[in-house]
C-alpha cells in the first residue's frame, strides 16, 4: 500500500494533470488517515472518478486496488464502484466490450443492495456503450431505463443528463424537433438548479442541431452562448470543445482563415490540459484546412503529428481520419503509391471498426488513385466498394431526413393545432361580447320603458296639482325622468349599432378562419399524401430490395444446382460410361477375350446399376428443384414393396456376401405416393449395401406406432461421424463418399429422401456410431380414416 500511496502522490503532483488538485490532496489524505478500510475504499473510489477522464489507466489502476481491497471486505458497495470506475476507464479508452462486463458486474451489485442511484448510473453507461456503437435502439431502452428511475428518487442533475442523451440518439436519427425537445426539457433543469456546465452543455448540443440542419447562423449563436459560460466557470476542456465547434461552422462555410485561428485557440488550450485525444483532432482538423489550401508540407506536418499521437492512445477512429487526411494529400502532389499506402491502412482499420463514412473515404481515394495509375482493374474493384458504402449512407441519410420531416410535419401539425384552438377561443370570447351587449341592451330597453313611464306619469301629476310649487317640482322631476330615458334610448342605439359592427366583425372573422382552416386543411393533405408517398415508395423499395435478394439468393440456387448437375454427371455418370465404353472398344478390337469379358461382366453390371441409380437419382431431384416434390398417395402394402426392392439388389449383397433381410408383417400398409417409395427404399437399401462391408448384414423392419409407421435400415457397416450425420438430408448440401468397395457416392439419394419424406408427411433420422452401425429410421402415416 506504501507505494500504491507513493504512485498516487506521482500522479497528483504531475504537472501534465489538469484535475482539481486541492480536491485530490483532500481525498489522498483521507486516503492516507482512514482509521477504517471502507473509508480508504470510498476516498479511492473518488480518486479513480477523477482520473476518469484524462488518465484512464490510473483510474482503472486506482480502481482495482479498491476492489481487492472491497473483496477482502466483503464490502459490496466498494466492489459496485470499483467496477463502475473500471468500467468508466475502458470506456473512455474506447475498450467498449471491457467496459460493458465493468457496468453489468456493477449494475448486478447495486441492484442486490438496493442502491437505485448506482442502478440508474450504470444504466444511463450501459446505454451510452450502446450509443457509442451505434445501436440506437437499445441505447434509447437503456437511457429511458436511467431516466425512469432517477425521475422517482428526484435527481434533478441526472434527470437532465438522461434527457441530454435522449436527445443525442434523435439527434444522430435525424429526427432533429424531438432532439431539440429533449435538449431544451434538459436546458430548462439544468436552469432550474443553476448547473452551469450542465446549462453550457445544453446550449452546446442546441447549436450542433442547429448546425446539422445546415443554420449556422443561430448554430453560432448558441454556441457563443455555451462559450461565453465555460469561460466564466473556467471549464478549460469545455472551452476547447467550443471553440473546436465554432471553427467546424467556419469550415463548413470555407472560412479556412477563420476556422484556422479557433482551431489554433483550441489546440492551446488542449495542450494545456494535456488532452491528447482532442490535440490530435484539432491537429487533424487544421491539416485538413492547410490541403483545402495547397499548403501541401504544412498539412502533411500536422497530420502526421496528428496520426503520432492516435497510434499512441490506439485511437482507430482517429487514425483513420489522419490517414484519409495524409492519403489525400499524397494524391494531390501525384504520389499515388503513397497515397495508396495511407488510404490501404486507413480501410483496414475501417473496416475493422465498421465505420462506413470513413470505408467511403478510404475506397474513393484508393479508386482515384488507382484510376490515375490507369490500373482500371483495381479502380473498378474499390469503386464498388465506394458506390456500395454510399448507397448505405445515401440510404441511412435519406431515411434521417424523412424522420426528420416526419418529425416537423408533426410539431407543425400541434403547432396549427394550437394556433386554431385559440383563435377558436377568441371567437369564443367575442361571442360572449357580444351576448353581454345583446343583453345590456334588452337591460337598457326595460329600463328606457320605466323611465318613460315614470315621465309620463310625473308630467300628468305635473298637470293636476294646482299648488304650482308642487306642480314645478313635479315637471322638474319629470323632465328629469324624459332626460334620463332620452340619455338610455341614445345609448340603446349606441349599443344596436356596436352590436351590429361586431357581428359583422365575427361574421368576417369566423369566415376568414374558415377560410385559414380550409387551407391549413389542403397543406395538412398535400403534405400527408406527400409524406404516404414517400412511405410507400419506402416500402416499394425495401420490397423490391427483397424481391432482388430473393431472386440472387433463387439464382444462387440455381447455379449451385447446376455445379452439381454437371459434377454429379462429369465424375459419377461419366467415368463408369467411359470405362465400360473402353472395354467394349477393347472387346471389339479383339483385345479383350469373350471369357475375359464374362469375368469382368459382374463389375460391369455393378457399375451399371450404380449409375442407373444416380441417374434416376440426378433426374428426379433436378425435377423437384425445378418443379418442386408433388406426392399422390394411396394406400400401399409395406411388405410387397420392400420385398420387390430385396430382389432387385439380391446379386450386389451376393456379391458381397451380405446378408439382406426384412421383417415386415404383412399387414402394414402405408399412405404414401407409390414412385416416391420406391425410390426411396431404392436409395436406403443401396447406401446400406454400399457402407456394409463383407459378410455384413442389412436388415428393413416395420411396426405400426399410433397413427404412423416407423420403418428401419438398419446395417452393422462402417457408420458415421458427427459431422457427416449433419450434413444428411439437407438441401443444398451434397458431398462425396466411398463405400467399403469403393463405391462412389454423392450424398443426392440422401437428400432426396429427406425431401420425398416430408412430401409424404413423414420424417427421417439416423442413428450411427463410427465404426460399428448406421440406421436410417423415418415415418409414414397410415391411410386417414
Amino acid at each position: 500500500m506504501k507505494y500504491f500511496f507513493l504512485f498516487l502522490a506521482f500522479f497528483i503532483s504531475s504537472k501534465a494533470f489538469s484535475q482539481n488538485k486541492k480536491i485530490l490532496d483532500s481525498l489522498n489524505n483521507v486516503c492516507k488517515n482512514a482509521k477504517y478500510d471502507t473509508t480508504k475504499v470510498l476516498a479511492m473510489t473518488s480518486i479513480a472518478y477523477e482520473y476518469r477522464n484524462n488518465k484512464a489507466d490510473t483510474c482503472i489502476y486506482i480502481a482495482e486496488k479498491a476492489l481487492e481491497i472491497s473483496k477482502k471486505l466483503n464490502f459490496e458497495k466498494g466492489k459496485a464502484n470499483a467496477y463502475y470506475n473500471i468500467g468508466l476507464g475502458n470506456f473512455n479508452k474506447g475498450k467498449y466490450p471491457e467496459a460493458l462486463t465493468m457496468y453489468e458486474k456493477s449494475l448486478y451489485i447495486f441492484e442486490k443492495i438496493s442502491d437505485e442511484q448506482g442502478i440508474a448510473n450504470n444504466l444511463n453507461n450501459i446505454g451510452l456503450i450502446y450509443d457509442n456503437q451505434g445501436n440506437y435502439p437499445l441505447a434509447l431502452e437503456y437511457y429511458q431505463k436511467s431516466l425512469k428511475i432517477n425521475e422517482k428518487i428526484k435527481n434533478k442533475r441526472v434527470i437532465a443528463i438522461n434527457l441530454n442523451n435522449i436527445g443525442s440518439i434523435y439527434d444522430y436519427q435525424g429526427n432533429y424537433p424531438l432532439a431539440l425537445e429533449y435538449y431544451q426539457k434538459s436546458l430548462k433543469i439544468r436552469e432550474d438548479i443553476d448547473d452551469k456546465r450542465g446549462i453550457a452543455n445544453s446550449l452546446n448540443n442546441i447549436g450542433l442541431i442547429y448546425e446539422n440542419q445546415g443554420n449556422y447562423p443561430l448554430a453560432l449563436e448558441y454556441l457563443q452562448k455555451s462559450l461565453k459560460i465555460k469561460e466564466k466557470i473556467g471549464n478549460k476542456d469545455g472551452i476547447s470543445s467550443s471553440l473546436t465547434n465554432i471553427g467546424n461552422i467556419y469550415y463548413h462555410q470555407n472560412n479556412y482563415p477563420l476556422a484556422l485561428e479557433y482551431y489554433q485557440k483550441s489546440l492551446k488550450m488542449q495542450e494545456e490540459i494535456n488532452d491528447k485525444q482532442n490535440i490530435a483532432m484539432c491537429l487533424s482538423n487544421m491539416g485538413n484546412i492547410y490541403e483545402k489550401q495547397d499548403n501541401y508540407p504544412l498539412a502533411l506536418e500536422y497530420l502526421q503529428k496528428s496520426l503520432k499521437i492516435q497510434e499512441e492512445m490506439e485511437d482507430k477512429q482517429g487514425q483513420t481520419y489522419s490517414l484519409n487526411g495524409l492519403a489525400e494529400v499524397a494524391k494531390k502532389q501525384k504520389n499515388y503509391d503513397k497515397s495508396i499506402e495511407y488510404a490501404q491502412k486507413s480501410l483496414q482499420i475501417s473496416q475493422e471498426i465498421k465505420t462506413p463514412k470513413e470505408i467511403k473515404n478510404a475506397s474513393h481515394i484508393l479508386y482515384e488513385n488507382y484510376k490515375l495509375k490507369e490500373n482500371f482493374i483495381k479502380a473498378l474493384e474499390y469503386h464498388e466498394l465506394y458506390k456500395t458504402t454510399n448507397d448505405i449512407l445515401f440510404s441511412v441519410e435519406k431515411s434521417k431526413k424523412i424522420a426528420n420531416l416526419e418529425a416537423n410535419v408533426e410539431v407543425e401539425r400541434k403547432s396549427k393545432e394550437i394556433e386554431i384552438l385559440n383563435k377558436n377561443q377568441e371567437l369564443l370570447k367575442k361571442d360572449a361580447q357580444l351576448q353581454r351587449i345583446e343583453n345590456e341592451i334588452q337591460k337598457n330597453a326595460k329600463t328606457v320603458l320605466e323611465r318613460q313611464a315614470d315621465a309620463d306619469r310625473l308630467f300628468a301629476l305635473a298637470r293636476q296639482e294646482k299648488d304650482k310649487r308642487k306642480a314645478d317640482s313635479l315637471h322638474n322631476l319629470a323632465q328629469y325622468h324624459q332626460l334620463e330615458a332620452d340619455n338610455l334610448k341614445i345609448k340603446e342605439k349606441q349599443l344596436q349599432a356596436e352590436n351590429q359592427a361586431r357581428k359583422i366583425e365575427a361574421l368576417k372573422e369566423k369566415e376568414f378562419q374558415q377560410y385559414i382552416n380550409y387551407l391549413i386543411g389542403i397543406v395538412f393533405l398535400f403534405v400527408s399524401v406527400f409524406v404516404y408517398f414517400i412511405y410507400q415508395s419506402r416500402q416499394k423499395e425495401k420490397k423490391a430490395k427483397e424481391e432482388i435478394k430473393k431472386q440472387a439468393e433463387m439464382l444462387e440456387q440455381a447455379n449451385q444446382t447446376k455445379d452439381k448437375l454437371f459434377a454429379i454427371i462429369g465424375h459419377d455418370l461419366r467415368n463408369p460410361i467411359g470405362s465400360l465404353e473402353s472395354v467394349l472398344n477393347l472387346i471389339k478390337k479383339g483385345v479383350v477375350s469373350y471369357d475375359e469379358f464374362q469375368d469382368l461382366m459382374p463389375k460391369f453390371h455393378k457399375n451399371v446399376k450404380n449409375v442407373q441409380i444416380t441417374l434416376e437419382n440426378v433426374l428426379q431431384w433436378s425435377i423437384s428443384q425445378m418443379q418442386g416434390l408433388t406426392a399422390n398417395p394411396t394406400n400401399i402394402f409395406l411388405w410387397q414393396m420392400v420385398e420387390e426392392k430385396i430382389q432387385l439388389f439380391e446379386e450386389i449383397a451376393k456379391a458381397k456376401h451380405i446378408t439382406l433381410s426384412m421383417e415386415i408383417p404383412q399387414e402394414i400398409t402405408v399412405w404414401a405416393d407409390e414412385n416416391h417409395l420406391r425410390l426411396l427404399f431404392r436409395n436406403l437399401i443401396n447406401n446400406a449395401l454400399k457402407f456394409t462391408p463383407k459378410t455384413g448384414k442389412v436388415q428393413v423392419i416395420a411396426k405400426t406406432v399410433g397413427a404412423k409407421v416407423i420403418i428401419s435400415v438398419i446395417d452393422n457397416g462402417i457408420g458415421m461421424s458427427e459431422e457427416q450425420m449433419g450434413k444428411l438430408f439437407k438441401k443444398n448440401q451434397t458431398f462425396t463418399t466411398f463405400g467399403t468397395n469403393g463405391e462412389k457416392g454423392t450424398g443426392l439419394g440422401l437428400q432426396l429422401c429427406g425431401e420425398i419424406i416430408t412430401e409424404n408427411g413423414g420424417q427421417i433420422w439416423v442413428i450411427s456410431e463410427q465404426g460399428k452401425s448406421s440406421t436410417f429410421s423415418f415415418s409414414l402415416p397410415i391411410l386417414p380414416k
